[in-house]
């Protein structure tokens, strides 16, 4: 039995601020679909794990010539657009240890299991930054 998917589109964003440009072209594209009208989600994992916590310096910078990350956050959420972490990178932060960042309240967690649940139907197309 197939299952009704609340999206139309996840973004994967998997980049931190090590590779902020990449971060912030897949919070852009999130954002055009989202301001369109599709239903998004878009779920942090490994380094863009980053992107959840408040006060990073790196989600104030712009980077070649996209709006700051944190500024993509605030008109996501304005849009409808989720955001979701994967739920073993929150709590392990995957490859830099356990963040002492207070996370955004808008942002909730997801296992893996979901989001690869959602990549395999026909009704959810997936995009990894």
């Amino acid at each position: 039995m197939k299952r009704k998917q609340p999206y139309s589109l996840q973004v994967i964003i998997a980049s931190g601020p090590q590779d902020k440009g990449r971060a912030a072209l897949g919070f852009a594209f999130a954002l055009s679909a989202a301001a369109s009208g599709v239903k998004v989600v878009i779920i942090l994992v490994l380094e863009g794990v980053t992107w959840s916590e408040r006060n990073i310096p790196a989600a104030k910078q712009s980077v070649n010539g996209f709006e700051p990350i944190e500024n993509y956050i605030e008109m996501l959420e304005n849009n409808g657009a989720v955001i979701q972490l994967c739920s073993s990178c929150a709590e392990s932060k995957c490859t830099n240890g356990k963040s002492e960042q207070k996370t955004n309240e808008a942002v909730s967690y997801v296992g893996l299991t979901e989001v690869a649940i959602r990549a395999a139907s026909d009704a959810v197309q997936t995009l990894i930054f």
